[in-house]
């Protein structure tokens, strides 16, 4: 799919992914595509731009760009109005589709809405229900509303279980002419290799680091009374692992109260997480599990991953990843772990995670994971 495409690039597109998408003809699409890459990079509103490019009705040698915003495909798209733009995304996401402000739903009504109407509570929100799935595949044996193609959208991939899953392998396997599929995945080591097999896998990159902290400088340039401090700007970018929407969003949650991703307590629960793992052998672990059990399981599984990578990058190279504002504490507390007890945790987490939208109990897995961690200091 590697086609040159010489019209220009849509504003919408973060600059570090214009060269992705010069790969990408709208006019000769593949059946399926899977855009893959770390979270945080913008690939969900790479996915969304390259929807409304594909439906766009206009001229692409007279317009010199698509999406054009300008015709009525891509003003009904912008209202989440166009009749061929399915996308299937977990309740707790659909505040980040089009339509999502003028429903007027918060994070947390649409959440409350899907308990209150499906009885699911709050641990299913995050993944595709079966029923949406198979009502969107039913609607390719339909013909399409404008005559031309059909888009659905699907993210996280990762989040479809198995049925939902399956029944997406079946139309990939029996595609329709008229139908793309646009599937994006923030863990592609989750998705059935069936379904890797049958899409055009793509790539999306992160920027570097120096080209992160200057896109994160211009957009948070005004923010707030004080400016934020040019250090914390790379610690938060670090501690993401150099995602800069993620960096974004946890410094605005952090420092200025703009918590509209819901960051708030993932921040604070980290923090405290943080703080307690410095502590080294004397973590009080099931205090810290008490206090951190309300925040989702995936961001401390995550974050506990990451400062035991530092600990063992420290040991073996004395260089860090990601905790560099823990940097003093990560180099003394280095020397006194045990390799071998670190590799064995690091298994344990891997495991964690590939579980971690089913904990029993948060609070029970951290003092498990937390004490595991006391133990890399025992002699």
């Amino acid at each position: 799919m590697a086609i040159e495409n010489t019209h220009q690039e849509p504003v919408n597109i973060y600059p570090w992914l214009h060269e992705c998408w010069q790969q990408f003809n709208v006019e000769a699409m593949p059946q399926a595509i899977l855009l893959h890459g770390q979270k945080g990079i913008g690939k969900f509103d790479f996915a969304l731009e390259l929807s409304q490019a594909i439906l766009c009705e206009a001229d692409l040698f007279s317009s010199g760009i698509k999406p054009c915003k300008q015709c009525q495909a891509c003003r009904w798209f912008e209202t989440g109005n166009h009749p061929d733009f399915i996308a299937l995304l977990p309740q707790i996401l659909k505040d980040r589709l089009p339509h999502a402000e003028l429903e007027g739903l918060t994070k947390a009504e649409a959440s409350a809405a899907e308990e209150k109407e499906g009885g699911e509570g709050k641990k299913e929100s995050s993944f595709l229900r079966i029923d949406e799935v198979r009502s969107a595949i039913a609607s390719i044996n339909i013909g399409t509303h404008r005559g031309g193609r059909r888009v659905i959208l699907i993210y996280p991939l990762e989040s479809l279980r198995d049925d939902a899953s399956n029944t997406l392998l079946k139309s990939l396997e029996e595609p329709s002419p008229d139908t793309i599929f646009i599937l994006v995945s923030d863990r592609l080591d989750r998705v059935l290799a069936t379904i890797r097999s049958r899409s055009q896998l793509i790539a999306l990159p992160k920027p570097s680091r120096e080209r992160a902290l200057q896109w994160l400088h211009h957009g948070l340039l005004g923010k707030g009374d004080q400016p934020i401090p040019a250090e914390e700007m790379e610690a938060c970018l670090d501690e993401q692992g150099g995602a800069p929407i993620s960096a974004r969003e946890l410094i605005l949650a952090r420092h200025l109260g703009d918590d509209k991703e819901g960051l708030g307590l993932v921040a604070a629960s980290t923090r405290i997480l943080l703080e307690a793992m410095s502590k080294g052998r004397a973590i009080a672990w099931l205090e810290c599990a008490e206090k951190v059990q309300k925040a989702p399981y995936a961001s401390l599984l995550l974050c506990v991953q990451r400062w035991l990578l530092d600990l063992q990058m420290a040991h073996q190279v004395g260089e860090l990843r990601y905790y560099r504002r823990y940097q003093k504490q990560i180099l003394r507390l280095a020397p006194q772990i045990h390799l071998g007890r670190a590799q064995k945790l690091w298994k344990v987490l891997l495991l964690a995670r590939r579980h971690e939208n089913h904990p029993l109990s948060t609070r029970v897995q951290m003092e498990s994971l937390l004490l595991q961690y006391q133990q890399l200091f025992e002699d």
